[in-house]
């Protein structure tokens, strides 16, 4: 390299004697476009900026012989490539990234007009070939640092989701059978029959209990099966609706035997749905009724037809479900209700029953008020419709 002319010497200096004016007032500048939050301290903010200065005024004083491009500095690279890796690290965004690096070339160059200084076009080449590498490098490491989180970000999100499938494959399996073991001990000892009230009430009490536990299993691989695929599959199937919900009004009377469920339908409906489904959501609002309403009142069913829909009702007179959660307790992990009973609960059932609703192409509704009671609203399409899958986001 050969020295360069006494004005590209005098440019270098300058730019080494006003270095904490051309930072202070670059700072300035990037706190006034709001391009950092006020929470960014002035060291945080320069980082390696000082650096590159310096080796800017070096790149002025040096250069090739004519028409040979020099080599960025290794250190210039360096301070470059640390300036990238630290704006990622603090949150910057490659457009601030940029931007930053072109405020810093106009105050440095106001600096220049300012002094007086002649700025020749060999010495403006200079200046931008330096600001060009230096955004160049700061970009790309900006890019590797990214990249290398989301690498680091998908390998965790398999780790996770292998987690997921092996404790699916735990509940499935290590859980169930002595769930379903229990469930038939239990039922066999009532059919034998010739059983003292207290151990009546103790077996029933088991099976109680054993129908909770693989409700919840269930409803947790529904929902871990949603969250993979983006909905609940559904195998519908021409049925008779009057006697689907009699089934079902029928088993959540022995589990709530002294309660007293009503049944209003029209003539028989036939509607194609998939009916081990259908029943899930229906036990899920049956038990939900009988579980949050007095003990003395009635929980009214009813089903009708309205134009190519089939509706079923539920209502209960437990406490009203305010208004501002009507929405939110079809969502995951939410309960309908208040009470400390719901602690027995996930808060998927009705999020569950919802998504079962969707993929027949229907709705579910709630209204609740202290003068009307609770009534759920299922309205299905006597027809299946299609339904897209939703889109991933």
């Amino acid at each position: 390299m050969t020295p360069f002319s006494p004005q590209a010497c005098a440019l270098a200096d300058l730019l080494e004697h006003r270095r904490e004016l051309i930072l202070r007032r670059w700072a300035d500048r990037v706190r006034a476009g709001d391009l950092v939050g006020s929470n960014v301290s002035e060291p945080t903010l320069h980082d390696s900026l000082p650096d590159f200065l310096d080796q800017v005024a070096v790149a002025l004083r040096c250069r090739e012989p004519q028409g040979v491009t020099a080599p960025a500095p290794a250190a210039a690279e360096d301070v470059a490539r640390e300036h990238g890796r630290q704006r990622y690290r603090v949150g910057f965004d490659l457009r601030t990234l940029v931007i930053e690096y072109d405020l810093l070339r106009e105050v440095l160059f106001d600096t220049i007009d300012e002094s007086g200084l002649p700025l020749r076009i060999a010495d403006l080449r200079v200046l931008c070939a330096a600001f060009a590498r230096g955004i160049s490098e700061a970009v790309d490491q900006f890019s590797r640092e990214r990249d290398l989180d989301l690498q680091a970000g998908a390998a965790e999100r398999e780790r996770v989701s292998e987690f997921e499938r092996q404790l699916i494959a735990i509940v499935s399996h290590d859980l169930r059978s002595p769930l379903a073991a229990i469930l038939i001990a239990a039922e066999a000892a009532v059919r034998r029959g010739a059983l003292d009230d207290k151990t009546s009430r103790l077996l029933v009490r088991i099976q109680t209990g054993a129908h909770r536990a693989t409700r919840l299993i269930n409803d947790l691989l529904d929902f871990t099966h949603e969250r993979k695929s983006g909905r609940i599959p559904v195998r519908p199937q021409d049925v008779s609706l009057r006697a689907l919900v009699q089934e079902s009004i029928d088993e959540a009377a022995t589990m709530f035997p002294e309660r007293v469920i009503e049944y209003a339908c029209e003539d028989p409906i036939a509607a194609r749905v998939d009916p081990d489904r259908i029943a899930q959501v229906l036990s899920n609002l049956l038990t939900n009724a009988l579980k949050f309403s007095p003990p003395s009142t009635v929980v009214r069913v009813t089903t009708r037809t309205h134009g190519d829909a089939a509706v079923i009702e539920i209502h209960n007179w437990g406490p009203p479900i305010p208004p501002h959660r009507h929405g939110s307790i079809f969502e995951a992990f939410e309960h309908g209700d208040l009470s400390t009973q719901t602690r027995a609960s996930l808060g998927l059932g009705l999020h569950i029953s919802r998504q079962i609703v969707l993929a027949h192409g229907g709705t579910i509704d709630v209204c609740s008020s202290a003068e009307c009671g609770t009534t759920f609203t299922c309205t299905l399409p006597r027809q299946p419709h299609p339904v897209p899958l939703p889109l991933s986001v």
